[in-house]
């Protein structure tokens, strides 16, 4: 039996901000699942925007509570969601799927994926996350999207929304019964990255070649610049082009 409850909408201005109006109203309890047809202001990392088409995409959040004396590796938990999603879209697709720092899984070199990660602070502590997901399904047409992607475009078939949870859900238990282990979490994560053998960024409005190094345990990124060398840099301060 799944330990995790799922709660249906039919559409909310973003699943996150659903989430945050069910903690202040005491609605929602550790483990539950949102999910949503549609997002009428579907949000990214930053300033960033999801867009989806009505009922073709999984749009999900999910709620952690945390106790006071558990001390959890803030960033092994992007490292968890990452390592979820990607299983979950390898297992409908055979495309070559990497994650893309920070926050995105690639199939294809194509976006399929985005993942916004919001955690809630009591005093010094961590006390709660919630991790909204929103893969690309059904969905074919993405407007002036040129980058983007779905399992339908790649495998050709409609797959419906509730197999993509499922199989999500198994892998959430799979990573986050190991959060702890920072170690073996970040040596999935750094084997999985797109842009190790070459890309381009964008820093301070310039491009650059380089390539990516790895991922820290602290969420930053150590890229190779061309003219630069090997450096550290947080994700407002980088940006890798795909």
């Amino acid at each position: 039996m799944s330990p995790y409850n799922i709660i249906k909408v039919n559409a909310t201005r973003s699943t996150n901000d659903k989430v945050k109006m069910l903690i202040k109203t005491k609605k929602i309890n550790n483990k539950d699942v949102l999910c949503a047809k549609y997002q009428y202001k579907g949000k990214g990392q930053q300033t960033n925007r999801w867009f989806s088409s009505y009922g073709n995409n999984l749009l999900c959040s999910l709620y952690l509570e945390f106790a006071k004396d558990i001390n959890i590796p803030i960033f092994a938990l992007n490292f968890a969601t990452s390592l979820s999603v990607l299983d979950t879209v390898k297992f409908f697709s055979n495309e070559k799927t990497l994650i893309k720092w920070p926050n995105d899984i690639l199939s294809g070199n194509h976006k399929i994926s985005g993942i916004l990660i919001e955690n809630i602070f009591f005093s010094s502590y961590l006390s709660s996350s919630i991790i909204g997901v929103g893969i690309n399904v059904n969905q074919t047409r993405f407007n002036n999207l040129k980058h983007a992607t779905s399992l339908k475009k790649i495998t050709g078939n409609n797959i419906e929304l509730d197999e993509i949870l499922d199989q999500l859900l198994k892998n959430y238990e799979i990573y986050f019964n190991r959060i702890y282990d920072i170690t073996y979490l970040s040596k999935e994560f750094n084997k999985n990255l797109f842009g190790k053998n070459k890309c381009k960024f964008i820093i301070k409005e310039k491009i650059f070649n380089g390539k990516v190094e790895r991922v820290l345990n602290n969420g930053n990124l150590v890229a190779f610049i061309e003219t630069i060398g090997s450096k550290e840099f947080r994700s407002s301060d980088i940006k890798i082009i795909y």
